[in-house]
This record gives structure tokens, sequence and C-alpha cells, in this order.
């Protein structure tokens, strides 16, 4: 999740001139993103003319709840207002492993469409687990960082980075 967040903001960067022109972004999920664990389907629409919705594979309308802040859309001029971002909580392992197609729709009529992977653990939801690694050269050469599986994510998040030490300065191993 936090490796997509990522990219959509840097993206928003690339695409801030270019925006201007658009009225409407289905950031999560982007298209060629790779996706696990819970995450948020997201975007902003500058204007709606009902309730907003996202299909998946063509399944059933799941609600997005629209109207949520994005000041990084009113400064790039993309929209008159800053109230235009679109949120839903999801589990990606519901759609299963493999290539998927999100379609967003304002009143039923559709406004963005991306085409992306979901890589599972192989059920929905894992409880009980743990697991803890290091990689190294990250987020920078010559730094590391330490990921801890979290249940409530079904993420591997970062909890420790080497520049910047935990409470009482210890170091870590792994």
């Amino acid at each position: 999740m936090v490796r997509s967040l990522l990219r959509f903001c840097l993206g928003l960067l690339v695409l801030a001139p270019s925006l201007v022109h658009a009225q409407a972004v289905l950031g999560i999920p982007g298209n060629g993103a790779k996706l696990s664990g819970i995450g948020v389907i997201s975007g902003w629409k500058c204007s709606t003319n009902g309730p907003l919705t996202v299909r998946f594979n063509g399944g059933a309308p799941i609600p997005l709840v629209y109207g949520s802040q994005r000041p990084d859309v009113l400064k790039a001029g993309a929209c008159a207002h800053d109230r235009v971002g679109f949120v839903a909580i999801w589990n990606w392992a519901t759609l299963g492993d493999g290539e998927h197609i999100a379609v967003a729709y304002d009143n039923g009529v559709e406004f963005a469409r991306s085409t992306f992977r979901v890589w599972t653990t192989g059920v929905a939801f894992v409880e009980e687990a743990q697991g803890r690694c290091q990689l190294d050269n990250f987020p920078s050469p010559g730094e590391t960082a330490v990921f801890e599986w979290q249940q409530s994510t079904q993420h591997l998040e970062m909890v420790e980075r080497s520049d910047v030490l935990p409470p009482g300065g210890r170091a870590w191993a792994v």
C-alpha cells in the first residue's frame, strides 16, 4: 500500500501540468499497479452527477465516499475546489491473484478505468502470521529498512530504518 500511495503521489507531481485538463482520476488502483493486502480505492473527480461507484471485473458496484479534501488537485488547477476526493477501503485479496479491471462510475456512467495485478497469500485474510525481513539499500543506497507483517493491513510494513533508530537508540538484528 505504501508503495502504491508513493507511486500515486509521485505520479501527481509528474502529471500536475496535465491535470489541468483532466476532470477525474482513478489513482488507486492505477493502470499497471501491483496490489496486495488491505488498502484503498481512491482518486478524484471535479464534480458528480450522483453516487460514485467502482466495479471490479464487471462485478457488483462498490460505493465510493466522495468529498474528501484534495488540496493537491486544487493547487494543480484541475478543479475549482478541493473537496473532490473519493475513497473506499478494500481487501485486494478478495479479487484473487492475477490481472483485474477496475471501472469507476458516476451515477452509472463510466469516467475512469484501469488494469492492475493482485498478489495474494492464497487466502483473503491471514491470521496469526509473523514475519520480519531486512531490505538493504532501501529506501536509499546505504540505508537499511526492516519490515514486519501486520495483520491489520495484511502487509509487511516498515518498522525501522537504519538512519532513524527506535526509541532508546537500540540497533536491530534480523
